[in-house]
């Protein structure tokens, strides 16, 4: 056989081979969609009440208690306290935070809310603070003096 009849030969061959490579294919697809509907509860909380006089609610999360005239210079107290209920369905964190304003002399009047820990309340359950001043024996040096307490709540989830 001559070269050039082997060459020939061998281009019909990758040719055969090529076209049929070329020529043999598939493909397949397929797709699934799923979904799942999710019931999440619902997050909220309320100063539900208040006791005592001199206490104004600024809205569902302040309250401001402003001090009382005194019209004796002995050592007394002016008590307040507040509920707040959790009217969501989920637990929540509530902490209560207290601002003064006004020139009471903080060394003789004192905030009766202590520093209180966070409480975990139940959805649809309530937790009653007690707040309001205290102060020490007055002097003239009070005449005229005047002051309020602004409690704020917050609510949070629970372990943030």
């Amino acid at each position: 056989m001559s070269l050039r009849k082997i060459i020939g030969l061998l281009a019909g061959f990758a040719l055969a081979v090529g076209l049929i490579g070329a020529g043999v294919g598939a493909q397949f697809t397929d797709s699934v969609t799923a979904q799942q509907n999710i019931s999440v509860g619902t997050f909220s909380c309320t100063i539900a009440s208040v006791s005592g006089v001199g206490v104004t609610q600024v809205d569902a999360h302040t309250l401001t208690y402003a001090a009382p005239e005194i019209d004796s210079s002995a050592a007394g107290s002016d008590p307040v306290s507040f509920t707040v209920t959790n009217t969501g369905s989920i637990t929540q964190v509530q902490t209560i935070t207290s601002a003064w304003a006004g020139n009471l002399p903080l060394t003789e009047f004192s905030n009766l809310l202590p520093a209180t820990a966070p409480q975990t309340v139940v959805g649809g359950n309530s937790y009653t603070y007690s707040g309001g001043i205290a102060w020490t024996v007055l002097g003239s040096g009070d005449l005229g003096k005047s002051g309020s307490i602004t409690y704020t709540v917050a609510c949070g989830e629970v372990g943030q």
